[in-house]
C-alpha cells in the first residue's frame, strides 16, 4: 500500500471510528524500522497502550497533524527522493530581527494568542525592512493559511526562507513565489498570486493603463481563481478608460469576476451598466398624489439583470424574489442616482426608507453600495448609527476616504465633547473601529489620546465604567494605537505603584451619604452601606484589574517597544 492510501486509510478510519473501519495492518502489527520517519512515528501513536481503539487513533491523528503543520506530507519514494534533491532557499535580502524577548513574543502572537496584534506587528517587521525568524515561519505560514486577510501583510515577511518553504507544502501555495529581488517581469511570469496582484495595484497607482492592458492580454491564461482579484485590483486609479475591459468581463465565466466587474462599474456612474442599473430602479419609482416617492420591483425578475451582476434565484436564507432583485439593484447602483432623482440627502433617504414595505431591501443594498463605492455624503450618517452593526465594517472605508487630518479632526472633535463624560470610553471605541488594522494615530493626536487617559484615569472616582468589557477593549485599542513614543507613561498606568485606599471613609465619601427613606431599619440601612461601598470599591477597579487584560495590555506594548528596540539604526 503506498505512503499515500496509508493515509487516507488513517483519515477515513478517523471519520467513521476505529470499530466500523479498522486500520491496515501496517499501522498495527508494529513498527517497522525500515520505514519513513513520519510512518513509525504514526505506528508508535497507535501501538502505546489507551483505553480504546478510539484514543490511539485520536493520537495517531495528533502525531499526524503536526507533521503536516511542520510541512510533511506523505508521499512515494520518487517524491521523497525529489524532495532531497530541491534547491537551496535563495539568499536573504532582508535581516531578521534578534533578541530572546522579541521572538518569544512574535512567537506567543503567532500561535494565535493576540491575534489583534498580528496585523500591527508583521506590518512593523515590513515597515523596518525586516522579515520573520526561521524558527517562526511554520507558525507563520499556518496563521496565512487560515487568514486570507493576513496574506497581505505576512507575505512581504516570510523572506527567501519563507518562500521557499511554501513550495513544499500545497496548503502553503500562497505565500510561494519568486524572489523579492525579482524584476516586473518576472514578477507577472513566474510569482505568486499575491505577488502578481500586489505588482498590478502598485502599477494602477502610476501607469494604470499598463496594468489594465497587461491584465487583459493574460486573462486567457488565468484561470478563475486569479482572474478575480486581479480584476479587483482596479479599483485602484479606477477610471471610464477601464469601462470597456469591466463591460467584457460582465461575460466572464467566473461569477467572483462577473460580481467584481459589475461592483467596479458600479462606482463610473456615466458607464453603461450603471445608466442601466439606473433606469431599472427609476422604473420602480413613482410619486403619489401628495408628490411622496414610492418604490415597487416588479413581480418578475429580467434575463437581462443577470449578466449586469443580479443574481435572480434568491439563497435560501432570503425570503421573497423582489426584495432579493430589489437590494441587489441598489447595490449595483452609484449612489449619486438617489441623490438626483429623489433629491435626498442620505439621512433622509434613510428615513423614507422607513416608511416603506421595502426598508430592509433598501438600506441593505445602500449599506453595501457603500462598501464598494465609498461616498462619504454618507458618512455622517454612518457615524450617528453607534448601535447598528452594520455600521462597522463601512466606517473604516468611508474613512479611508478623508485626509489624515480630515480624520483627526473629527476624532479630536469627538473625544473633546466627550472628555470627563461616560462617553469618553464608546468614543475611543468608535475611534479605534473606524481606523484601518495597522493604522496608528498621529503624533499630534496620540499625545493629545495619552494626556486624556492620564488625567481621567489617574482620577480617584473618574466618569464611566471603567471595569467593564467597553473599557477594556478602549484600553487595549489605545495600546495598538498610540504612537511607539507614548507607550512607556502610557504603561505606567497599571505598571507604577498605586495608592493605596484609604481605610476609612473620607469627608468626599461622607459628602455623597446614603439618601435613607423614611422608617429604614438597621439592617436595611447596613444593607445600604454595603451596597454604596460595593459601588466605591468598582468605581476604583480600572481594566488592568483583569488578570487577562493585563496579559494582554503587556504583551501589545512589550511587543511594540521591542519592535521598535530591534529596527536597524
Amino acid at each position: 500500500m503506498s505512503h499515500a492510501n496509508l493515509w487516507a486509510a488513517l483519515q477515513q478510519s478517523a471519520l467513521v471510528g476505529a470499530e466500523r473501519l479498522a486500520l491496515p495492518a501496517i499501522f498495527t502489527q508494529g513498527i517497522d524500522r525500515t520505514a519513513p520517519a513520519s510512518q513509525q512515528a504514526l505506528q508508535a501513536a497507535l501501538l502505546l497502550p489507551a483505553d480504546s481503539k478510539a484514543v490511539q487513533l485520536l493520537r495517531a491523528t495528533a502525531v499526524a497533524a503536526v507533521l503536516e503543520r511542520a510541512g510533511w506530507r506523505p508521499a512515494t519514494p520518487a517524491a521523497a527522493a525529489l524532495a532531497a534533491a530541491l534547491p537551496p532557499p535563495a539568499a536573504e535580502s532582508r535581516p531578521a530581527p534578534q533578541g530572546e524577548p522579541l521572538l518569544r513574543l512574535l512567537g506567543e502572537v503567532l500561535q494565535g494568542n493576540a491575534p489583534e496584534l498580528l496585523a500591527l506587528a508583521l506590518a512593523s517587521l515590513d515597515e523596518a525592512g525586516q522579515r520573520l525568524p526561521y524558527a517562526l515561519l511554520v507558525d507563520a505560514l499556518h496563521q496565512g493559511r487560515q487568514s486570507v486577510e493576513l496574506r497581505q501583510w505576512l507575505t512581504p515577511v516570510l523572506g527567501e526562507r519563507g518562500r521557499w518553504l511554501a513550495a513544499q507544502n500545497p496548503q502553503w501555495a500562497y505565500a510561494h513565489g519568486v524572489q523579492e529581488t525579482a524584476d516586473a517581469e518576472q514578477i507577472w511570469q513566474e510569482g505568486s498570486l499575491e505577488q502578481r496582484v500586489a505588482l498590478l495595484q502598485q502599477q494602477r497607482a502610476t501607469d494604470p493603463a499598463g496594468a489594465r492592458a497587461r491584465l487583459e492580454a493574460s486573462l486567457k491564461e488565468l484561470g478563475a481563481r486569479e482572474r478575480a482579484p486581479m480584476v479587483q485590483s482596479l479599483a485602484r486609479g479606477l477610471s471610464a478608460d477601464d469601462e470597456a475591459l469591466l463591460e467584457k468581463l460582465l461575460g466572464d465565466r467566473s461569477k467572483e469576476v462577473r460580481e467584481s466587474a459589475a461592483s467596479l462599474l458600479a462606482r463610473l456612474p456615466h458607464s453603461p451598466h450603471s445608466q442601466r442599473m439606473g433606469a431599472a430602479l427609476q422604473a420602480m419609482l413613482s410619486q403619489d398624489a401628495k408628490g411622496e416617492w414610492q418604490i415597487e420591483p416588479p413581480q418578475e425578475g429580467h434575463k437581462d439583470w443577470e449578466r449586469d451582476g443580479v443574481t435572480l434565484q434568491p439563497p435560501a436564507y432570503i425570503k421573497g424574489h423582489r426584495a432579493w432583485w430589489l437590494q441587489q439593484l441598489v447595490e449595483l447602483t452609484p449612489l449619486d442616482f438617489w441623490h438626483r432623482h429623489l433629491d435626498k440627502t442620505p439621512e433622509q433617504l434613510w428615513e423614507w426608507s422607513r416608511r416603506s414595505d421595502w426598508k430592509s431591501a433598501l438600506r441593505q443594498g445602500w449599506i453595501a453600495a457603500l462598501r464598494a463605492q465609498r461616498d462619504v455624503r454618507w458618512l455622517p450618517l454612518i457615524q450617528s448609527m453607534e448601535s447598528d452593526s452594520r455600521s462597522s465594517d463601512v466606517l473604516p472605508l468611508l474613512m479611508a476616504e478623508l485626509s489624515a487630518e480630515e480624520r483627526e479632526t473629527q476624532w479630536l472633535a469627538q473625544l473633546q465633547a466627550k472628555l470627563g463624560k461616560s462617553a469618553f470610553i464608546e468614543a475611543i471605541h468608535r475611534i479605534d473601529e473606524s481606523m484601518a488594522r495597522t493604522a496608528l494615530l498621529s503624533p499630534a493626536m496620540s499625545s493629545w489620546l495619552l494626556e486624556a487617559l492620564l488625567s481621567t484615569l489617574q482620577a480617584r472616582q473618574p466618569a464611566g465604567n471603567w471595569h467593564s468589557w467597553q473599557a477594556d477593549h478602549a484600553i487595549l485599542a489605545c495600546a495598538r494605537r498610540l504612537q511607539v513614543v507614548d507607550l512607556e507613561r502610557f504603561a505606567q498606568l497599571w505598571r507604577a505603584p498605586r495608592a493605596a485606599a484609604p481605610a476609612e471613609p473620607t469627608a468626599t465619601d461622607d459628602a455623597a451619604a446614603l439618601v435613607v427613606p423614611e422608617g429604614s431599619s438597621e439592617a436595611d440601612i447596613a444593607k445600604l452601606k454595603q451596597e454604596q461601598q460595593a459601588r466605591l470599591e468598582r468605581s476604583r477597579l480600572r481594566p488592568w484589574d483583569d488578570e487577562q487584560v493585563l496579559a494582554q495590555l503587556n504583551r501589545i506594548v512589550d511587543l511594540r517597544l521591542a519592535l521598535q528596540a530591534a529596527q536597524p539604526a
